[in-house]
Parts: C-alpha cells; structure tokens; sequence
C-alpha cells in the first residue's frame, strides 16, 4: 500500500511525504494555492476520498486536489478565522466540522461548498490565553447523530443532535483547559477519557461527572494529544510535555484501554511537547507523532518501536496520513 503523510505547519503551510517521512516537501504555488510560508492549522482525510486532503489555515480552509496537484480555496465565512481543527463523519465526507479560534463550531454538508455556525454558547473570553480555541472535534462511534468538542479553556461540549443544541460537561475536572477526548465503548460500557492541562480525567456515566486518573509515568501534568491505536485492540498514546510548549515532551503507551500507562519508548532527546498522533485505519500499525517544534517520530508496529526521522519541519500542529489517491 502506498501512503502519504502530512504535516501542518505554522509558518510553512503543508507538508507531505511519500515515504513515510524520509523526505518531506510543499506543494508548488505558482498555479495558486495555500502560500507556501502561511500558517497552517490542521489536515484531515477521509477514506472515501483517497488522495484528497483538507487544511485549516489564517485564510480559511483549502482542499487538496490529487488530479490537478494543487489546492483549492474553499471560500467562506471561515476565511477571517484561524481554522483549528477539521473533522469528517467516518459515514460521509461531505459532513464536515469546523472548529476555529475565537472558539466557535461550524458544519458543512456539502463538502465545504457553505457553512453555518453552530450556536453552542461557549465563553468568549478566558484566561491564561484571552480567546479560547477549539481543540478537538469527534464524531461519536456509537451514534451518528452525536458530537463531541473539546475547547481551550472551556471545557467539553456534546451535541446529541448533530449540533443543533449542545450542553456543556466538565463536572469534576480540575481544568476547564481541556484538549481531547477518547470515547471507548468496548468494555461493555462507555469509558470517556480527557486530557487536559492538569493531567488526565475520566467519566464511567456517560460524561455527567469526570475524575482525576493517576498517571505516576508522566512526569509532567500537561496532557495534550490522545489517540485510540485504529485496530481497537485496547491500545492508547497520550502525548505530554512540560509544559505548552515545552522544552521536552513523552509519549505513553496503554494496552488496557487506558487501565496503565508506560513509557512508549521515543528516541530522546525530544524538544518539546508531543503535540499530534497520526493513526489510520487502513493501516493501524503505521504510527507518527511529531513535537510542536517539529521533530517527527514514527512507528511501524504499532507503536512498540519508534525512528526519529531525519527531517524537522519547523512548528507543526498536526501530523496524519492516508492511503494516496490518484496523484499524478
């Protein structure tokens, strides 16, 4: 199976590897396009659209077009946003969720053609970082009509309607700073896990009430990226630095659904917080995560060993992969 990975960055755009990271490149620009030293946001890919690539970017959000080899500008409402984060339904590409700073929630179900806000009624203003963002979005796997947003610094946000009304959990956590959630319904009940900037929480009621989980490897509070490994064999990553951004970063490794965690083994030293895992079901084996300051790590097998790569790619936000499309 050929792949192509894809790194979001913060300063220059996006960029892509056809050999699982060895080499790293941008797209060309000159026929349009995201400008190649702009900052991006986020990636996201769908497996019903091979080769086809999403970006959130300061200038709104582009997709990539695997026949002409360019992106497109999908213009709109969104294009006076940082967009953050990006998410398709695993049923259907053309639903898609935007999540920006200032932290607003917006959907698309024409595959980005227009958009509508969504009105969750989150906090406009916050501490520490003045304009909360959103930092997460996850479509339910048990109900489609479920959704699931985390925000800096406000907490977690369930739609049950596909967002028309929302509510907002967050009893117990001793942060509002929240940055991701793992839904896991495998163990004969829902187990909710959250990583925040105090550490990690967890609900067994369905997100009504959260409590603090102990987690004695990690030597730091500051949680960031989570990841379910695509098989659903039981094995989690929770990414961890010192602190936002951090001068040193850890990955941990579950394979109790999050029971107890140990130290997933990165080659050292790491620069900074691990800020992004990139899993895909086509392949759950192939495994990257990156630290915000650009060092990219990859596994093979699933997470049991890991390589540096060579390259660092400057700030990178988020890290993904696919299966490649019918690029030319």
């Amino acid at each position: 199976m050929n792949t192509k990975a894809y790194a979001a960055s913060v300063g220059h755009s996006v960029w892509f590897s056809q050999d699982q990271g060895e080499k790293w490149a941008r797209a060309h620009t000159h026929l349009g396009g995201i400008y190649n030293e702009s900052r991006c946001w986020c990636v996201s890919t769908h497996p019903a659209q091979p080769g086809v690539v999403l970006s959130g970017t300061d200038q709104g959000i582009y997709r990539w077009d695997p026949v002409e080899n360019k992106w497109i500008h999908l213009p709109s409402e969104l294009d006076s946003l940082q967009v953050l984060q990006l998410e398709q339904a695993p049923w259907d590409p053309d639903f898609i969720l935007a999540g920006t700073r200032p932290a607003g929630v917006y959907r698309s179900i024409d595959a980005g053609q227009t958009w509508s806000r969504l009105a969750l009624g989150n906090a406009v203003e916050c501490s520490f970082i003045n304009t909360p963002r959103v930092t997460s979005i996850h479509f339910d796997p048990r109900d489609r009509d479920t959704l699931w947003i985390t925000i800096e610094i406000d907490a977690i946000w369930r739609s049950r309607d596909r967002g028309a009304t929302w509510e907002r959990l967050g009893n117990g956590l001793l942060t509002d700073d929240v940055h991701t959630v793992a839904l896991i319904d495998e163990l004969g009940g829902r187990r909710i896990l959250v990583a925040t900037e105090e550490g990690l929480h967890r609900s067994d009621d369905e997100g009504r009430n959260f409590y603090p989980v102990p987690v004695p490897q990690a030597p730091w509070p500051y949680f960031r990226a989570m990841v379910v490994r695509a098989d659903r064999t039981g094995v989690l990553f929770l990414a961890i630095g010192d602190r936002p951004s951090g001068e040193t970063g850890m990955l941990l490794r579950s394979r109790d659904w999050g029971e107890t965690w140990a130290d997933a083994g990165l080659p050292k030293p790491v620069n900074s917080t691990i800020w992004s895992i990139g899993t895909n079901v086509a392949d759950p084996l192939l495994i990257y995560c990156c630290t915000i300051f650009g060092q990219v790590f990859r596994s093979s097998d699933g997470g049991e060993n890991w390589t540096k790569l060579v390259r660092e790619l400057g700030e990178l936000r988020m890290i993904t992969w696919a299966p490649t499309g019918q690029e030319r």
